[in-house]
């Protein structure tokens, strides 16, 4: 890692990070035919309040069944690394277990999160917070993705005091989702900028990465929910197609925007979420 004025970079590389992903993968292939088939179902219309209403209740389901075994996996895992700190091997095979857990545990927030945008009751609570402080959770969830990917992730924050009046896990999750979605669809050695600034009173934050880029018929159906399962699935990337959705929930509950700009496949694309919530901005035009 590397620091400047207003701006620090990861530049990233992990010992048997390929063999790790190759496992991943494997693992992950029995949840992209569920993903598959659940994505599918979403795509047909729904005609009757019943279905929607069975719908709902197989979503809260499926959620609360994911979540269920997660505790004692995760205690599991943690008692084999323990027992086994002298064994490089199995403690691959560890890392490989608490990678698939969290993203076991992801899928059923996402599922949660769906049925939240679905009926518009995604709360928030607005409280004055500092953004670096509440950046700094995602960006280190970020980062240490990026180093098993071999990515380079670079983050400018042009002013490391700024306020804002917003919910600090709404902003956190919107974050992380847009991080996540610029790692999983740019290829190894490829570069994700994040950049934080203030416009007057607008909290202004981009994800841009050099990735597959979005097609011209993705593009206007992109922060729709499941809109991205089926990409998702071809780029055996995992996930629902749910956390755009979410973002763009985030800020309009906000009363902010989000939007995209992509030059096509293969150019790479760039999120744009604007917050009209700084709270520096608005003492200063106050005061003079």
């Amino acid at each position: 890692m590397s620091a400047h004025p207003g701006s620090f970079r990861w530049f990233v590389g992990a010992p048997n990070a390929r063999r790790a992903v190759l496992a991943d993968e494997m693992m992950e292939q029995a949840q992209q035919r569920s993903i598959m088939e659940l994505s599918g179902c979403a795509s047909q219309p729904v005609k009757h309040f019943d279905a929607l209403r069975l719908k709902d209740e197989i979503l809260a389901m499926a959620a609360h069944e994911l979540r269920g075994p997660l505790t004692p996996l995760q205690f599991a895992a943690d008692h084999i690394r323990r027992a086994s700190a002298d064994r490089a091997e199995v403690l691959r095979s560890v890392d490989m277990i608490d990678r698939q857990i969290a993203q076991i545990a992801r899928l059923a927030e996402d599922l949660m999160d769906a049925m939240r945008v679905e009926r518009g009751a995604l709360r928030v609570s607005k409280v004055p917070i500092d953004v670096v402080a509440v950046l700094a959770a995602p960006l280190t969830a970020a980062a240490l993705a990026a180093a098993r990917r071999k990515q380079t992730l670079t983050v400018q924050i042009a002013d490391r005091t700024l306020r804002v009046d917003c919910d600090p896990v709404r902003l956190a999750q919107a974050v992380n989702n847009l991080l996540h979605n610029a790692l999983k669809y740019t290829p190894e050695n490829g570069c994700i900028t994040l950049k934080v600034l203030a416009e007057r009173n607008v909290l202004v934050l981009s994800v841009k990465d050099d990735g597959m880029g979005i097609s011209d018929s993705l593009m206007p159906h992109i922060f729709e929910l499941f809109a991205q399962a089926s990409r998702t699935i071809g780029a055996s990337a995992g996930g629902l197609g749910i956390g755009l959705a979410v973002v763009k929930a985030v800020a309009e509950s906000h009363g902010g925007t989000v939007s995209v700009f992509s030059a096509g496949p293969g150019a790479g694309s760039e999120f744009t979420l604007r917050l009209p919530v700084v709270v520096q901005a608005c003492v200063k035009e106050r005061l003079a």
